[in-house]
């Protein structure tokens, strides 16, 4: 176990959690997030302390800290802030190592709550003790059925980490992950970040074995400098996709007073950006689409794509996504035309995109489908419409019973679909992000469809234009690791002294 997996452990692998301020008031956050962990189903023991309570949810509470038995891992923090500083010298004294602050009221508020947020931070470090937090939502570890956080969301195991300093944006993301049918492996509120920082829980997840993907929703930095050196080494191992607020004076004055977040010069972070490696995403949306698209899918080693799809339209659509996303569209050779041929009808466009919609059979799908992903010129395939994978058939129009066991066939074919799909993009190295809709009357199908293929691993995307926006982010990531055809590009590699972040107190060279 390395020294970071070491130093993170009690705070996301707890054998024990200590909750101070838990509550019996129902609508009180030491009653809500005391709920939460119960129910997460947490395996250790969890120690109670509340000098006004004997029992609460049907566990013993003790008066103070000094009385619970041994030393837990992990505390868990909700008390007026005033009580923080004294609470966390306690802990240091029973020998907690890790603790959750949720308590507000802190360097967000001002001078005064800024004195106070030091003297936490000051007696906790004095003592070796981690903190997350203050004014944060909580932490989630589905691995270790640890559920430390506001939000009533109890995700399965997964491969997804989630860093956001703003709880409600977290939990947004979260959603957006459960509803594509792929897990978390750790969700950190990560709030005023007066302790740990996000660049430090990047550096622990990107040695976390159950992480693949990083996604992180920031306002502001604390020290542009370190996040800069960190996020290097990260990424590395990991790709981290980011949502950056506080682009604009509005949104940076909003950022000051929810996290006390400096929320620094928009042209300064797409620097760090860009010499990190860092991903960034436009919106909420876009974070989640690119994050589960790196779950499954092998990194191109170049910009070049074929584009299969089941109508004129769509195939345009994504032309043109492609080319803002700097992704070519190629002419296919004429070996691969030929190859084509043999099998497409006479009446074929013979271009790319190649559009199946006159001969909508699955043979010729996966024909085709074959055929672009052994052209050696081609990086990636773009595949618009996956129910022409499976033979359709309407649905029933007026049996409830008969309608339903229709869409589970059809999700059943989807979900075999993209097992075979994902298991050709592995065969070739190459990956194949698909978009589609469905034409069939059925309300939800959309993220019924998603359920099933996150299932497997694959993404199935709205939108031609979500699809390319995968394909260039997997691009962009291959070339920063020095795979893609362009990693000598100049635009690539930004000047070599940029305008420091706020917080910073030197250059970002």
């Amino acid at each position: 176990m390395s020294d970071v997996i070491k130093r993170f452990q009690p705070l996301f692998h707890p054998n024990s959690v200590a909750f101070i301020g838990a509550s019996n008031k129902p609508g009180k956050w030491g009653s809500i997030i005391l709920s939460n962990l119960i129910n997460s189903g947490f395996k250790g023991p969890i120690y109670l302390v509340n000098p006004g309570e004997t029992e609460i949810k049907g566990l013993k509470s003790y008066s103070g800290i000094a009385q619970v038995p041994g030393a837990p891992d992990l505390a868990v923090i909700v008390v007026p802030p005033p009580s923080v500083p004294r609470v966390i010298e306690e802990c240091v004294a029973k020998g907690i190592r890790a603790g959750v602050v949720i308590t507000a009221g802190f360097a967000e508020v001002g001078d005064e709550g800024e004195l106070l947020q030091r003297k936490l931070v000051n007696r906790a470090r004095a003592g070796g003790m981690i903190l997350a937090g203050p004014n944060c939502n909580g932490i989630i570890c589905p691995p270790a059925s640890l559920h430390v956080a506001m939000p009533p969301v109890f995700p399965p195991a997964g491969q997804v980490a989630i860093v956001s300093q703003s709880g409600n944006v977290g939990t947004s993301i979260m959603r957006r992950v459960l509803k594509k049918g792929f897990g978390i492996s750790c969700f950190v509120s990560s709030g005023n970040e007066a302790d740990l920082h996000c660049e430090d829980y990047f550096r622990y997840l990107a040695e976390d074995p159950q992480t693949k993907v990083i996604l992180s929703y920031i306002e502001g930095f604390r020290d542009g400098t370190r996040f800069l050196e960190i996020a290097k080494e990260a990424t590395k191992k990991k790709p981290i996709i980011m949502l950056k607020a506080g682009s604009t004076s509005a949104g940076a004055k909003a950022a000051m007073s929810h996290t006390a977040a400096l929320a620094g010069s928009d042209s300064a972070f797409d620097g760090v950006r860009r010499q990190s490696g860092i991903i960034r995403a436009k919106n909420i949306d876009d974070l989640t689409n690119i994050g589960v698209g790196f779950i499954r899918q092998p990194l191109p080693r170049g910009r070049s794509v074929g584009v299969l799809t089941a109508g004129g339209g769509w195939g345009v659509l994504a032309a043109d996504a492609c080319a803002e996303a700097s992704l070519e569209v190629l002419t296919l050779p004429e070996e691969t035309i030929a190859e084509l041929d043999a099998f497409m009808p006479a009446w074929w466009t013979r271009s790319n995109p190649v559009d199946l919609v006159a001969d909508l059979r699955p043979d010729n799908l996966w024909k085709a489908l074959d055929c672009l992903l052994r052209c050696g010129e081609i990086h990636g395939i773009i595949l618009l419409g996956v129910m022409f994978a499976l033979r359709f058939r309407p649905l029933p129009s007026d049996n409830p019973q008969e309608i339903e066991k229709a869409l589970q066939e059809i999700l059943r074919g989807i979900g075999d679909a993209f097992q075979k799909l994902l298991s050709m993009a592995d065969q070739h190295q190459k990956p194949v992000i698909v978009a589609s809709e469905f034409p069939v009357d059925a309300l939800n199908i959309e993220s019924r469809v998603s359920g099933v293929a996150g299932k497997t691993g694959g993404a199935c995307y709205l939108k031609p234009e979500d699809a390319a926006l995968v394909m260039a982010s997997l691009a962009d990531y291959a070339e920063y690791l020095g795979l893609g055809d362009r990693e000598n590009d100049s635009s690539l590699n930004p000047p070599k002294k940029l305008k420091p972040l706020s917080g910073s107190k030197q250059p970002i060279e």
